[in-house]
């Protein structure tokens, strides 16, 4: 007799393992498409059996296999911050190529074949005052066309300020997250086993990596540690230490809770990409265009300084006026000269075209690191090409690794339909099996006790 009700007790404690069983594998299915889960798995364990005792065995749960690979995981965030660094360069250095055309007559390579060829036309008729008036309307557009690409510069510069500024703001509001999913799991022991707690912390950390590259520590106590770059504290526990921004020596800088600047720590991820396009990049397009408007406008007040205008005087100003400190491109202007004022002539050759011919020579000639002014920009032009290409093919490159290291993830914890159907059948059966021997062993049960009434 006391064999029977072992054998219902162990009957009644596999039905409810198996149904433990059958409700893992539901809430697979269920959240077969929620960010950050990993499959889990019910853990079974055999009973004692010891029929001569009357310990009968049967079947017990014991708690949940959790298929998260942690080196899968690291290697996703590892190439997602690289692939979020490459493609910040590739979308900002996108938006910076067309400040640079190429194309005949656009922008400030145009301006400067406008500006050379209404001087050659002053070579023809050098006291004509309609083509001396255009020559001088050619260098108002170059000095504009200088003037807008870097001011088109400058305001992608602090579009760029705004981002890593934004950028710094999400890094603070995923590690916030973190810390907070910190302290339910350190508190709460059912929270730290609780598959949903443990995808919304690993979709954090990779939505995290996005942006940074990071060291993530997991503690005995459910918390987890993260170090940006593997140096800086970012989280720990449930204490956060927010990184700031700011500007210093026209240089973007990241700075920790303490104030002290860790850019250097962080080498991957968009805020990096941020601070390169802020700090370097766009930095060097400006430095490539004021050397060239500076020189360009230095060499044509030279040559014109050398002649004498249509009354046989000498020029009392410039043509072009730029201040080198606030940038030359950027406050490049052409002086109020009249016409007349234009210093065509050699000295004692009023109304003569000497001046005009050398200036429209100027075009041909090495006049700024042994380039001519058209293949300087040439070159300054072709940096940013260059810069967007190399970007591309980078983001391209880390973009098909992070795909791969997601699918690697997938194959060793995603959930697979087709596995967790599998898993349901056999956990449906083996109920079905247990509750068809848990009634027999109750009907036995029933008929031994009214057989001894």
């Amino acid at each position: 007799m006391g064999n029977l009700f072992g054998s219902l007790l162990a009957a009644g404690g596999a039905m409810r393992a198996f149904e433990k069983g059958l409700s893992t594998t539901q809430n697979n299915v269920v959240n077969a498409n929620t960010p950050g889960y990993a499959k889990q798995r019910q853990i079974f364990e055999a009973n004692r059996f010891e029929p001569e005792r009357n310990i009968i065995g049967g079947v017990a749960a014991r708690g949940l296999y959790n298929y998260r690979d942690a080196f899968s995981e690291r290697n996703v965030q590892r190439r997602t911050s690289q692939a979020g660094l490459e493609e910040q360069l590739k979308n900002s250095l996108t938006s910076l190529e067309p400040l640079f055309p190429v194309t005949e007559g656009a922008g400030v390579p145009g301006a400067i074949n406008k500006f050379f060829g209404a001087f050659s036309q002053l070579t023809v008729s050098p006291n004509d005052s309609a083509s001396r008036q255009v020559a001088l309307d050619r260098a108002s557009d170059l000095a504009f066309n200088f003037r807008r690409t870097s001011n088109l510069l400058l305001e992608e510069r602090g579009n760029t300020q705004v981002s890593v500024q934004s950028s710094v703001s999400r890094v603070n509001e995923i590690a916030g997250r973190i810390r907070d999913l910190n302290a339910t799991r350190r508190g709460d022991s059912a929270a730290s086993a609780d598959p949903g707690s443990d995808a919304k912390l690993f979709s954090a950390l990779e939505e995290l990596a996005e942006y940074v590259d990071f060291t993530a520590i997991q503690a005995a106590d459910a918390g987890v540690s993260i170090y940006l770059g593997g140096q800086s504290l970012l989280v720990i526990g449930d204490r956060q230490y927010p990184i700031s921004t700011d500007v210093l020596d026209d240089k973007a800088r990241i700075l920790d809770s303490d104030g002290i600047e860790i850019t250097g720590d962080i080498n991957s991820g968009k805020l990096i990409g941020l601070i390169d396009v802020y700090n370097n990049k766009i930095p060097a397009y400006l430095n490539d265009l004021n050397s060239l408007a500076a020189s360009f406008a230095d060499t044509m007040n030279a040559t014109l300084a050398q002649g004498v205008d249509q009354n046989g005087n000498p020029p009392l100003q410039d043509l072009f006026a730029y201040d080198s400190a606030l940038g030359s491109a950027f406050t490049i202007t052409v002086n109020g000269i009249s016409p007349e004022q234009l210093a065509l002539s050699a000295p004692g050759q009023a109304g003569g075209n000497s001046n005009a011919i050398k200036i429209t020579s100027l075009a041909k000639e090495p006049a700024i690191n042994n380039q001519t002014f058209s293949q300087f920009y040439g070159i300054a032009a072709g940096r940013v090409g260059r810069d967007l290409a190399g970007a591309r093919a980078s983001a391209g490159v880390q973009t098909d690794l992070l795909t791969q290291a997601k699918e690697l993830r997938a194959d060793l914890q995603d959930v697979s339909l087709d596995e967790e159907a599998g898993q349901l059948i056999q956990y449906q059966r083996a109920y079905q099996a247990t509750a068809q021997l848990f009634k027999t062993i109750n009907e036995m049960t029933d008929t031994i006790i009214n057989a001894l009434r």
